[in-house]
């Protein structure tokens, strides 16, 4: 099935809580299914929340495996989401997809995009807590001079 490319836009929260504080109160695995819009691929995904000391934030390790695709673990990322001391939160993640970590920074809830950090690539990522144990991780990305616009998709729901 083919699907549009989407901008990315506004996440959305449990009881208007902020995504850092959403993700504090549903640590563990979560398992789902990430949607490549530009190949119409499917591949199951995962995605485990742990927090960091001290509740300033969590990390997110989230993989993606298709048994159809030649590479079989599509993407395999580590990222640390958290609050910084001015307000706000930061993400800041590494995958495999590039040689160098990107800096992402909450320009609304949810929603991280790129601030003064040169990156390899436009990217943006959205995460969203609809209700609690349910989580969607949408990464946006484009050819550097792009604009990035939504291609991945996660929807996955805590096991543990």
């Amino acid at each position: 099935m083919r699907h549009p490319k989407r901008r990315f836009g506004p996440g959305s929260s449990v009881r208007g809580m902020g995504i850092v504080d959403d993700l504090l109160a549903n640590p563990g695995t979560s398992l789902g299914v990430d949607r490549e819009f530009d190949r119409g691929d499917d591949s199951a995904a995962k995605i485990v929340i742990a927090s960091l000391p001290g509740g300033a934030g969590v990390t997110l390790d989230y993989e993606t495996f298709n048994p159809t695709s030649e590479r079989l673990r599509g993407h395999a990322e580590h990222a640390v989401i958290g609050r910084t001391h001015g307000g706000g939160a930061i993400l800041v993640t590494g995958h495999i997809h590039g040689g160098s970590v990107t800096v992402l920074r909450e320009s609304e809830p949810g929603v991280f995009v790129m601030g003064d950090e040169p990156s390899a690539f436009p990217v943006a990522i959205t995460i969203s807590m609809p209700e609690p144990g349910k989580l969607i991780h949408s990464w946006s990305y484009g050819a550097p001079g792009e604009e990035p616009v939504v291609r991945d998709r996660a929807e996955l729901t805590r096991s543990t």
